[in-house]
């Protein structure tokens, strides 16, 4: 087995879990660390994410993780409270440095056809420059939304319409700006249905754009819409109170516009109280012990129908965020120099333990 050599980047929620699992690969050396915050500065990275020492301190200048030898960076830096060009100008000085860059920042990254043409030139002209390859990577969007139904309709002759719909439990998530981002806890000031969304677009907007580019369909335009659910109870979670009568539950729902009709749809469910509170589907199975539901339903012929379930952890599916950015990494650092997507880039599991006789199957 190949080990590659990495450099970690962000020890936020989800980079914490990507170092933790990073350390624990077998296919992977840790070379290098880079952390912001002060008191992260000179750790060990193991103990900053709660594990043994494993011998390589966290540093904070940029210009010296530039300067390290490794295959790939994964790069965990969070976007928020940031300019989108100063995270952007990051990764293209790695990428310019001759390093492979994963990333789950800037969800708009899954799909970079979808970026706006100055900011793809300068991602594929800094791979050119250094001869590396990037990718940007999660899990919605950058998988169950996406390129998971682009897999599924290979699977159909002639498919007429793509439906996806998620539901994410988030009352174990203790992150409050997601809370104040969705509005939980606050009393709606007027209709609760079919709101204007459309300052959510740009944020899934690459999912809708993947998705039709995979089906070979040109993407005329989005329409977006918001609905509310009112709490029937207070709850008081980490992130918020929700009193009852304020918003306990989200969706958002897009349409993909293609040849006039509304032939691909998206919904996202974000709910803090575990029972559902509305009719919106997909809900959680009786008995289930999930967190993130997602439902692909493919009318064509044949059509196509599947229900996918992630449990646990703090933030429904950030363990296997992590994991797929890790799996990405043998597929970055063997790619053709450029930026790649979920499209033209299979990740498949890497690091896998080998199974002992005596295990139960």
């Amino acid at each position: 087995m190949k080990r590659y050599r990495v450099a970690h980047y962000g020890t936020g929620h989800t980079g914490t879990l990507v170092l933790r699992q990073l350390l624990a690969r077998p296919d992977i050396e840790l070379v290098g660390h880079l952390a912001h915050s002060p008191e992260k500065i000179g750790k060990d990275s193991g103990e900053i994410v709660g594990v043994d020492p494993v011998g390589v301190r966290a540093i904070g200048s940029f210009d010296e993780f530039c300067a390290l030898d490794v295959d790939c960076v994964t790069y965990l830096a969070t976007e928020f409270g940031r300019e989108v060009d100063d995270v952007i100008d990051e990764m293209c000085r790695l990428l310019e440095s001759g390093k492979n860059v994963v990333t789950t920042t800037f969800i708009r990254l899954v799909y970079p056809k979808s970026l706006p043409p100055d900011m793809l030139a300068k991602l594929e002209k800094a791979c050119a420059a250094g001869q590396s390859a990037f990718m940007g990577t999660g899990i919605a969007p950058g998988f169950t939304t996406d390129a998971l139904p682009v897999y599924l309709g290979s699977l159909c002759e002639a498919p007429r319409t793509v439906r996806v719909a998620e539901r994410v439990l988030q009352g174990t998530y203790s992150d409050p700006l997601s809370f104040m981002a969705l509005g939980f806890g606050t009393v709606p000031q007027g209709p609760t249905t079919d709101l204007p969304a459309d300052v959510w677009t740009v944020h899934f907007e690459g999912a809708l754009q993947m998705l039709a580019d995979g089906y070979g369909w040109e993407l005329g335009s989005i329409n977006a819409y918001q609905d509310l659910a009112l709490a029937d109870k207070d709850y008081e979670f980490e992130a918020g109170a929700i009193p009852q009568g304020t918003v306990a539950a989200v969706r958002l729902r897009f349409d993909g516009v293609v040849d006039g009709e509304p032939r691909l749809r998206m919904s996202w469910v974000y709910t803090m109280p575990d029972e559902p509170g509305d009719a919106w589907s997909p809900v959680r199975p009786t008995g289930s012990k999930g967190r993130r539901f997602t439902h692909v339903d493919i009318d064509g012929t044949p059509s196509v129908s599947v229900q996918l379930e992630l449990d646990g952890g703090e933030l429904p599916g950030g363990g296997a965020t992590a994991t797929r950015a890790l799996n990405a990494i043998k597929a970055v650092c063997n790619a053709t120099p450029t930026v790649h997507s979920a499209l033209d880039l299979v990740v498949t599991p890497q690091g896998v333990q080998t199974h002992k006789q005596g295990d139960s199957l």
